[in-house]
């Protein structure tokens, strides 16, 4: 569970500093991504999302049970004032982010894992 929280941290620096080759090197070449605007697949999306997102998250607390993570963060945008708390679901899996999926509330994202407020890290 440690290192998945570690792999999930560190996808998330590598995205902060819109390091597309430290993102693709934690990511699998299948990644899932899953955001409001619906789901895709892949790298080569994968990277245009770094490039254009303008995305900047910072972690407040983790929930955290075997392959599944859920990152509390607030994110900012290049392009709009304020931040948000949002919900970042990771499914790691041989140290690589398989699935990835954005959610507004805790329970959207706790409705898409095996996770519960049970498994909060402290």
């Amino acid at each position: 569970m440690e290192d998945n929280i570690k792999i999930a941290d560190q996808w998330t620096t590598k995205v902060n500093e819109k390091d597309i080759k430290g993102v693709l090197e934690v990511s699998d070449p299948h990644i899932e991504l899953i955001g409001p605007r619906g789901a895709a697949e892949g790298h080569d999306i994968l990277q245009q999302w770094i490039r254009e997102s303008g995305i900047h998250m910072e972690t407040q607390g983790y929930y955290a049970k075997g392959d599944e993570v859920i990152c509390v963060q607030e994110a900012t945008w290049e392009d709009q004032n304020g931040h948000v708390t949002i919900y970042t679901f990771m499914e790691i899996k041989h140290g690589k982010v398989h699935r990835i999926g954005r959610y507004d509330t805790l329970d959207d994202a706790f409705g898409q894992c095996h996770l519960s407020e049970e498994n909060k890290v402290e």
